[in-house]
């Protein structure tokens, strides 16, 4: 079972912002059998940081990538595609 989220967010300064105003951040999820991979940055570089979990079945990888795309979601990312 593979699944890929791509969200985005635009970046605001301030108090509670964090990065560059008006520069876009992109959050990608990706699930591969039972390992969740998590990338994350500005889109407008391609350099991202990342972090790599194994799961013990296909079934709670993919739902870790739900509660992180929600959790997304929740602070102001938008779902661009989910392949």
């Amino acid at each position: 079972m593979n699944r890929k989220f791509c969200l985005m967010n635009e970046s605001a300064t301030g108090p509670m912002g964090r990065g560059q105003n008006g520069k876009k951040k992109v959050y990608e999820i990706t699930v591969i059998e039972n390992v969740l991979r998590c990338e994350w940055g500005m889109a407008e570089k391609p350099n991202r940081q990342s972090s790599v979990q194994t799961f013990r079945n296909s079934q709670l990888a993919l739902a870790a990538a739900y509660e992180k795309m929600n959790s997304k979601c929740d602070r102001g990312y938008e779902l661009v595609y989910s392949v």
